[in-house]
Parts: C-alpha cells; structure tokens; sequence
C-alpha cells in the first residue's frame, strides 16, 4: 500500500491550487475516504463543504471543494547544477516534501529553467489551523487582511465564568459606548449561555479590520489583534478546546497577518502593572511551547 504522501502526490495531478483553497477534480478510484485521508480533512467536512447527502454517490470529474485553506506558496525557477535536495535543504523543507508538493516521482528528473511551488514553512502553520471548522475557515478566507498593520496577537480572558460574545459586543455598545461594538477581533467560546465550546466569534473589528478596543493605550490598539476565550482564569483554567481552537487561530493569523511569534502575547506581559489578565491560570508556558 503506498504511504499517505505518495497518494497525495498522485492527487495533486488531479487538483487545482490556489492561495484561497483547494479544488479536487475526482478521478477513478477516488472516494470520499481517500480523499479525506491524503487532504487531512474529515469526511463530514467535505460533505458539507459540497453539499453532498451520499458518500458513495461522488463521480468522476466532479469538482470537489477541499475545506480550509490550501498551503501558500513561492514559485522558485530552477538553476543549473541544483537538485531538489539542495533547493529544498535550502527553503526548510524535505525532497520528499517538495516533491509531493509537485506531483515529482522522480527526484532525479527535474531540470534547469523548471519552475517548481515551494510551501511556506512546509506547510506545518497550514496544517496547525487546518484544525479550524471549515466554516470559520472560510469565512475568515474572505476578508481581505491589511497585511504589516498587524504586529502583535494578544490574549485575554472575559473575566466571567458564564458569558457569550454577543453579550460582551452588547455590553460595549450600550454600557461603554463603543461605537465599533465588541473590543476584541475575535472571542473563543466555552460552551455557557448556549454557545458550543470552542467556537469561535469572528467581530466586526476584523471583517472591516478596524482598530482594537482591547489595551490601555491607543498605539497598541491600533497594531494588535485581540484574542478573547470565554472564563475567568483567576478561578480556573481555560477549556482544553478553547486551547485548541485558540493554537490553530493563531496559527491562521501568523500565516496570513504575518504576525511573528515574538508577537504573540497576553495582555499582562504587554501591561504587568496594570492587568492581570488573562489569569494565573492561563497557561502561558503552553502558548510559548506551541510557539517554538
């Protein structure tokens, strides 16, 4: 049985790439399985990114749209006396990852003035936040992101145990006059008030990417994106899958927002004397782990 990477290099013959997303044009053989495993998607997404009811009823030809976002990449023309192993030592990937990324079997078999796709960082930030919905994934997938605004992602807690993103963007209306609503660009859920845990609130501040209302100072609003989950991390710690949505989130804006990972905060390290937000028992090591 071929490993997983060699059917991905088989079926990326048959599939239209693109900074936004993935096509797949179904071939003979394929089925919803298959194709799932060499896309690291789940077949429940695919069906409903497709609108498909029937698993076994996909033909061939068919376009099949693949959820979330396709790795980005750099065209790179080769040069004389280059192999792959070398253009890929070079760019932080392996052959066998640059070769499955082209649909190239033969290592040996490429040539000078060949122009090949390099994946940015090998893919792995596309593969962290592809652990996004594929309906968050795409909603973000449409917002034309003010690339060099954006220098730092900070973290923060709402402070309440039991709360909802709609209550807080209601709260900074009506209480605190905040004429763009809720502070923060984003708030991850943690399954009180009848919101499921984990899910992710995309705000107005960034579809429109405006400004935060997040930190102190007016500077830092204007250059950093806010990250809000649901608790109050004084008392307790946050949800496992708030974490887990919170590393791919991250991921996602690293990727597109080009935010380096010196970037990435919470807001008590960018204010100590004045928060202590977002709580003892935000586990900030973890999010430092994840960085590196």
């Amino acid at each position: 049985m071929f490993p997983l990477r060699i059917l991905l290099l088989f079926l990326t013959i048959a599939t239209a790439t693109s900074l936004q997303g993935i096509v797949h044009v179904v071939k003979k053989g394929d089925n919803l399985t298959t194709i799932s495993k060499a896309y690291n998607v789940s077949i429940s997404d695919l069906k409903k990114a497709n609108n498909i009811k029937d698993a076994d009823n996909i033909s061939i030809g068919q376009k099949l749209e693949i959820p979330g976002s396709a790795p980005s990449f750099t065209e790179y023309k080769i040069r004389n006396g280059e192999s792959l192993s070398s253009i890929a030592a070079r760019h932080g990937v392996t052959a066998k990852e640059l070769g499955a990324f082209n649909g190239i079997r033969d290592f040996d078999k490429i040539r000078a003035g060949q122009v090949i796709r390099i994946p940015s960082k090998s893919g792995a930030i596309a593969k962290k936040y592809s652990r996004l919905p594929w309906s968050v994934r795409n909603e973000l997938g449409k917002i034309a992101i003010k690339k060099g605004q954006w220098k730092n992602i900070v973290i923060h807690h709402s402070g309440t145990v039991a709360d909802r993103a709609k209550n807080i963007d209601r709260f900074h209306r009506e209480e605190r006059n905040m004429e763009n609503g809720i502070a923060y660009h984003f708030v991850i859920e943690n399954g009180t008030r009848g919101t499921k845990n984990g899910d992710i609130y995309i705000s107005e501040r960034w579809k429109k990417q405006l400004h935060g209302g997040h930190m102190k100072l007016w500077a830092h609003n204007q250059i950093a994106i806010g990250i809000c989950l649901i608790g109050n991390f004084e008392k307790s710690r946050p949800k496992a899958k708030q974490l887990e949505q919170l590393e791919a989130l991250i991921a996602y804006l690293q990727e597109k927002a080009g935010v380096p990972d010196k970037g990435v905060t919470t807001h008590t390290l960018m204010h100590p004397k004045h928060t202590l937000c977002p709580g003892k028992f935000f586990p900030t090591s973890q999010l430092k782990r994840m960085l590196n």
